[in-house]
């Protein structure tokens, strides 16, 4: 038997949740959120895990990673009980609730351009933001190397800059070669997935690659937020894939 796809009526049935005002809506209609969205989102889980989860072990691919529709309570008050997104994701604890780690994130959502695959730390604090721009101003050639990589870069194109400062940094000059990385605040790559890929049989493969691809920026951002340029003893180098701006979207929106 074939695995559940997503398709048009998925979109469809994300639109008109965002429209309500009573998450009772969903409870009503739990039967085409299961059809339309959670068994589709269930069956790309469990294919991706299956492969991923024995190359990335330090990763959680969990069902419990699959966000939830409905919003919490604080949230619901000015954004509406229900989302018009789902979202999957692989992620790491930190042991902090002030920092995250690098992570693997898939959202579908009928909002043009916001059905993607992304990779990268996008909820970077203070001091994450301090150490990797010590790594962009002394030693950028490992993410240099990285975005010129043909596959990565056919892939996800540049680093996003949705997070980005307005001015230069503190601490560099406006001439800085590399000033426009270090205005960034969060670092990420994502590809835009055409609707004709969500609704294929291939979608679980090719957010495989993707993610694969991703976990080469991951990878190189664990080496700089662990170190700095001055007491590294080896050279930062983008791992082969084991151990645009991004569309206006709330990650950490996911639960």
């Amino acid at each position: 038997m074939a695995n559940p796809r997503f398709s048009a009526k998925t979109l469809e049935f994300l639109a008109l949740a965002a429209k309500q005002k009573n998450a009772v809506w969903l409870e009503k209609n739990q039967q085409q959120y299961e059809d339309v969205i959670l068994t589709p989102m269930k069956a790309l889980a469990l294919n991706v895990t299956s492969v991923l989860e024995m190359e990335f072990p330090a990763y959680k691919f969990k069902k419990r990673n699959i966000g939830n529709l409905k919003r919490p309570a604080a949230r619901a008050l000015d954004k509406g009980p229900l989302k018009d997104f789902m979202t999957l994701n692989a992620d790491r604890d930190s042991g902090s609730r002030f920092e995250d780690l690098p992570s693997l994130y898939f959202m579908v959502s009928p909002r043009p351009d916001e059905i993607f695959s992304a990779g990268g730390l996008y909820m970077a604090n203070a001091s994450q933001v301090k150490r990797l721009r010590q790594w962009i101003d002394a030693k950028p050639q490992a993410l240099e190397a990285l975005l010129r990589d043909k596959k990565f870069a056919t892939l996800f194109g540049g680093l996003g800059d949705e997070h980005k400062l307005k001015t230069k940094p503190r601490d560099y000059p406006v001439d800085h070669p590399r000033i426009e990385w270090l205005k960034l605040t969060a670092y990420y790559v994502w590809r835009p997935i055409p609707k004709k890929e969500l609704y294929s049989s291939e979608l679980a493969n090719l957010l495989i690659r993707d993610w694969r691809e991703a976990m080469r920026l991951n990878n190189l951002l664990d080496l700089w937020l662990k170190s700095s340029p001055d007491t590294a003893h080896t050279s930062a180098q983008p791992s082969s894939g084991r151990p645009h701006g991004l569309p206006a979207f709330d990650w950490d929106d996911d639960t």
